[in-house]
């Protein structure tokens, strides 16, 4: 698996002073605890999250919270899926799983299956979502799109199996 779309379990800085993602689940406990003990939705100025190389507020390194970080582990993790699809592209059979993916920002895992889906022969996309179950027209003879919670469906698929 390759995280091109950023990691909830990373922070990076708010200010991109380096090229470093970091541990955030430590933090993320932390905050967490703080609210439960609390009882509260507010946190202190000193309990932010910050940059250890700046002190600049961090986020979580997802699209989405401001300018994603696309430096050396992001383009690690891109390398890293490019190589495993050019593995297989041709193998007599490809099928890509979708399981949660979003709408938004469909050019990085979905677009890119459905052209690999339409233009591979022995390629099948399987998409699961809880919020919408959308598969594009080119593709409809080679894919399915599965509105669920991914858990139950799983759990669906391995009761099918008899696993």
């Amino acid at each position: 698996m390759a995280q091109i779309q950023g990691d909830h379990r990373f922070f990076q800085c708010s200010q991109q002073c380096t090229d470093a993602v970091w541990d955030a689940t430590k933090k993320i406990d932390e905050l967490y605890d703080y609210l439960e003990e609390h009882d509260t939705i507010v946190i202190p100025d000193e309990m932010i999250p910050r940059c250890p190389h700046c002190g600049a507020e961090a986020f979580p390194w997802v699209p989405g919270y401001g300018n994603f970080l696309e430096g050396s582990r992001y383009q690690e993790q891109y390398q890293k899926i490019s190589d495993d699809i050019e593995k297989h592209l041709h193998d007599k059979h490809v099928l890509f799983l979708e399981l949660g993916v979003g709408r938004m920002t469909p050019m990085f895992i979905q677009e890119p299956f459905w052209a690999l889906t339409n233009n591979l022969p022995g390629a099948f996309d399987v998409i699961v979502n809880r919020n919408y179950q959308f598969l594009p027209a080119q593709i409809e003879d080679k894919g399915v799109a599965i509105k669920g919670d991914l858990a139950r469906v799983l759990k669906d698929v391995r009761a099918q199996l008899g696993c």
